[in-house]
Formats: C-alpha cells, structure tokens, sequence
C-alpha cells in the first residue's frame, strides 16, 4: 500500500469518526438482482439519497439479458416475495435498453425521502407493454 493509500484511508477513517460522533448516519440499500422462471439476468441494485434534498436515487445493473429488450424496472414497498407500492412515481424510472452484450446500466432519481426503515425489493418487467410478468427481483438490504 503507498504513502497516498495510507493517507487517504486514514482520512475516511477520521471523516466516518466525525459524522458518526454528530449523529450522521450513512444509509445505503443494496441487492442482487436475480432472473426468474429461467432468466439469466444476474446484478446489482443500490439505492442512496439522491444529490438534492428529500430525493433518493436508485442505481440497477446486471447482466445476462436478452440484447435489444427494453424493460421496466421499479423499486417497490415489500419484498421480492410480497409485493407492495412503487416508491416514487413510476415515470420516474427509465425504460431499461438492453445491450447487445445483455447488459443494463440506469438510474432513477425519485422525489422521496430515501427510507431509513422497511423491506424493499426491485422487479425488472417483462416489457413496459408487458409489466405483470416479473423477468428479474432482488430484495434490498439495508447497510449503515
């Protein structure tokens, strides 16, 4: 590890003493993605409060899809197990374009606070034209 490592370790270390010393809390969600019913699609979500005040932002990406799919995505209320409400409004989510290795990368930035507390899950759609079938879900896990 070199001089510039070192230091800079150092100083997150100092930094994360000092926020947490204040009481500032780092919230993160985060999961894995997982194809259904024979799907492929493998990867991760994130979700962390977004750059403007009472905004959250939610980052998916994976592999294994099909090239060329456009998809619909949505992190929700509940688990991949029981279903519950969008969090935000559903506009707010981009259509997922597949590329032609099979690979998404999107974010959403959703005029909610991000949550401190709950279950959370995101499901990734069939097609926007297609939403009740479920290609891929992932529960999130908090991390502080």
């Amino acid at each position: 590890m070199n001089r510039t490592s070192i230091t800079a370790a150092g100083l997150l270390l100092i930094l994360s003493s000092s926020l947490a010393a204040m009481g500032v809390r780092h919230i993160a969600w985060d999961g894995l993605v997982q194809g259904k019913d024979g799907s492929k699609i493998r990867g991760l979500i994130e979700m962390v409060g977004g750059t403007a005040k009472g905004t959250t932002s939610a980052e998916v990406q994976y592999t294994g899809d099909t090239p060329g799919s456009a998809r619909a995505w949505h992190v929700h209320a509940g688990s991949c197990n029981k279903a519950g409400a969008i969090l935000g409004a559903a506009s707010a989510y981009p259509a997922l374009k597949v590329d032609a290795k099979g690979a998404i990368k999107a974010k959403a930035t959703l005029r909610v606070q991000l949550p401190e507390s709950g279950s959370y899950y995101i499901d990734v759609h069939d097609s926007p034209a297609n939403p009740g079938k479920i290609v891929a879900c992932g529960d999130l896990l908090l991390a502080e």
